[in-house]
Order: structure tokens, then C-alpha cells, then sequence
């Protein structure tokens, strides 16, 4: 992680992509949630509460667009909130990862990331100035991010800089990088060879299926995660003999 100055004049923090992947790793083994190959699931909701001591409201009362929302407070535990509907839609339908409740997972796992990456631009130290402007009206020093349903996502780049990063630290979260490789790689052998198949491809498709039910997350996602870790090729390209 390094901090700069962006052209506008703000501070910011800056995170290779592999940097996010090896913290939120590091997170999970700390806390003792890291998954194996017997049981992928990631427990976001102990995550949050028990090792990342945050407050958590699942059944906030939030704007229809909006998905959850972070609050840091000066010497306090971060506050996360959720959407009310989003989790009665999730608690009330099927176990269905590829659906609503995959949504869910990933806004958990959305703010989770969050904490991990940007808590460091709230915590201060006594006559440290923030990196982020407060709000003139929030004389406490409360800090929010809103996350938009259009900025929680597994495959569009969001506009705010540190919503992109955790989009990238809540596909890191959900589906570790060396596990789900690993899981991705062993069951595609047999049925690809050495040739990198593309993510249209029905194995491909196939695949991306198996990995979002032990990962409990859309399909979507775990498609995603493939082509993003390289490991089948964008849709419509030729198997690489």
C-alpha cells in the first residue's frame, strides 16, 4: 500500500491487485476463517463481527439504491449496514447462491473489504489529519461510503477508487485466490487438457456452476473470478492448443 495525491488534489491509497489478495488472506488466517478444500465457505458475517469487531445492522433502513454502507467513527467500531430488503429477500427465499443471496453475500463481503483496506483513513492519531475530507455539517468526524447497487460488482469497474478496490477485496474474500484456483483447476483436468477453454464454453459453464455452490456466491461471480485469474479465456476466443 502507498498513499498519493491524485490530480484533484485528494489523498489516496493505492493497492496492487495481488497486494489485495495477499491482505485479505492474511485477514482470513488471522481470523481463523480461511477455507479448505472440504469447506469453502467463507463465514462473512463472523468475519465481520468477531474479528473485524464491527457493529452490524442487517436490516437497515436504506435508500432503494443503495446496498450497504460503511460508517467509521472516531474512536469507535466501524458500522456496517445493510439494506432491510435485500436480507429479508435473502433470509426469505431458497438457499439459491446464484440468486438474491449470493447479492447478499457480496454486499457483506463488499463492506467487509472495506474496513480491511480503508479503516487506516479514519483511525487517526491525535493531530493526524484525515485523508478524507469530513462532512462540515458532522462536527464527530463521521466518515460514510454509500455502496450503490451499481458499484457492488464482480464485473464492472466502479468510478470511485476506493470502491474499486473493494469490489477486488470482496471477490477476495468470497473466493480466495489459491483455493479457488486450485478447486478450478482440479476439476477442469480431464476435461480441457493444457488448452485454456473459453468462459462461454459449456465446461466452462459448467464449472463456473460447481464453483458458485461450494463458494456460495453467483454464478456471475465465479465466472468472473475465472477470467479474472486467467484461468479460462474471454468468451468467443479459441481453445489455446
Amino acid at each position: 500500500m502507498r498513499r498519493y495525491r491524485s490530480a484533484l488534489g485528494d489523498e489516496r491509497l493505492w493497492f496492487e491487485r495481488s497486494e489485495i489478495e495477499i491482505i485479505i488472506e492474511d485477514e482470513l488466517r488471522k481470523a481463523r476463517l480461511l477455507p479448505t478444500p472440504e469447506d469453502p465457505f467463507v463465514d462473512v458475517e463472523r468475519f465481520l463481527e468477531s474479528h473485524l469487531k464491527v457493529t452490524l445492522d442487517q436490516y437497515a433502513d436504506l435508500e432503494d439504491d443503495v446496498l450497504g454502507l460503511t460508517e467509521f467513527r472516531r474512536g469507535q467500531p466501524p458500522v456496517v449496514l445493510v439494506n432491510r430488503d435485500l436480507t429479508g429477500s435473502a433470509m426469505d427465499s431458497d438457499w439459491a447462491p446464484s440468486g438474491v443471496r449470493g447479492r447478499w453475500r457480496a454486499t457483506l463481503a463488499h463492506e467487509a473489504a472495506h474496513v480491511v483496506l480503508h479503516r487506516v483513513l479514519f483511525e487517526l492519531d491525535p493531530g493526524q489529519e484525515p485523508l478524507v475530507e469530513a462532512d462540515l455539517r458532522d462536527p464527530e468526524g463521521h466518515r460514510v461510503m454509500r455502496c450503490l447497487k451499481r458499484q457492488v460488482s464482480f464485473s464492472r469497474e466502479a468510478w470511485d477508487w476506493r470502491e474499486v478496490q473493494a469490489n477486488r477485496g470482496m471477490a477476495a474474500l468470497l473466493m480466495p485466490r489459491g483455493l479457488f484456483l486450485d478447486l478450478a483447476r482440479s476439476l477442469l483436468r480431464g476435461v480441457g487438457g493444457d488448452s485454456v477453454l473459453p468462459a462461454d464454453s459449456p465446461e466452462v459453464v459448467r464449472l463456473a456452476d460447481h464453483l458458485a455452490a461450494l463458494f456460495a456466491v453467483s454464478r456471475q461471480a465465479a465466472a468472473i473470478r475465472l477470467e479474472t485469474l486467467g484461468v479460462v479465456g474471454r468468451p468467443g476466443e479459441q481453445p489455446l492448443l
